[in-house]
């Protein structure tokens, strides 16, 4: 995000978050547009488990966070503090924090193209090699111990010449 000073926002308008009430993004979005306001709040298709039963469905990409294009028109953000379903307008001391230029345009258009989806985790079983693709361990190679929940799996590691045991994300892994 770009840190904009108060004399820089009246020249230089765009879309800034804000931070909503726990699953109140569709609450929030209502009520912010019956002000005139442009607001938006990206969707991602994820798989969810229930009952033997695996549908998809539309969840926030970045929940709890609902964006609001400030224009000429629109300029005043302060009316937002006090809209239903939000908590409070993300800022930098007493500085907005403005997106970057094109990146809620960007981010649309890959919503309307339907590529905003959740990644596939490989399918793993106990003894495979992986290859951690993020986080401390990154690009190290692993053996798959169990998988004991949906999206987590044990890993025994080779550091230094002794075996450590770590849970990692399934995402973050990629078959070796």
């Amino acid at each position: 995000m770009n840190v904009v000073t108060s004399n820089q926002q009246a020249r230089r308008l765009g879309w800034i978050a804000l931070y909503t009430r726990a699953h109140q993004e569709n609450t929030a979005i209502a009520n912010i547009a019956r002000q005139g306001y442009d607001a938006y709040c990206p969707m991602i298709a994820r798989l969810r488990r229930h009952a033997r039963k695996t549908e998809q469905v539309l969840r926030p990409l970045f929940p709890s966070y609902v964006f609001v294009r400030l224009d000429e028109d629109r300029f005043q953000w302060r009316p937002l503090l006090s809209t239903v379903g939000v908590r409070s307008v993300v800022r930098f001391r007493e500085n907005l924090g403005f997106m970057p230029e094109g990146f809620i345009e960007k981010l649309r258009a890959y919503e309307a193209a339907g590529r905003l989806q959740q990644a596939v985790a490989p399918a793993l079983e106990p003894g495979a090699n992986v290859k951690i693709l993020d986080g401390p361990f990154e690009n190290l190679i692993a053996t798959v111990l169990s998988i004991p929940e949906k999206d987590r799996v044990w890993l025994l590691l080779d550091i230094m010449g002794r075996e450590v045991r770590i849970q990692q994300d399934t995402w973050s892994l990629a078959h070796q």
